[in-house]
């Protein structure tokens, strides 16, 4: 981690996304090594990075989208 002397040098916070399939349902984390989704929004997993993304994409059949926060 490193040290921030000025705060207007500081790094911006990366873009969080989350993930919906084709159902309309969120990505809310693995289960049993799997992909888990979920109707209810307020259960979504947030994401950071594409490698997550297509982590997520090998583990369903679904159709999957990235949904900016």
């Amino acid at each position: 981690m490193k040290a921030v002397l000025n705060k207007k040098l500081k790094e911006p916070k990366p873009q969080e996304f989350i993930v919906m399939n084709e159902y309309a349902q969120v990505f809310s984390g693995l289960k049993r090594g799997y992909p888990n989704f979920s109707d209810d929004y307020e259960e979504a997993r947030t994401i950071v990075n594409d490698a997550q993304f297509r982590i997520i994409q090998q583990g369903t059949s679904f159709k999957l989208e990235k949904l900016p926060l």
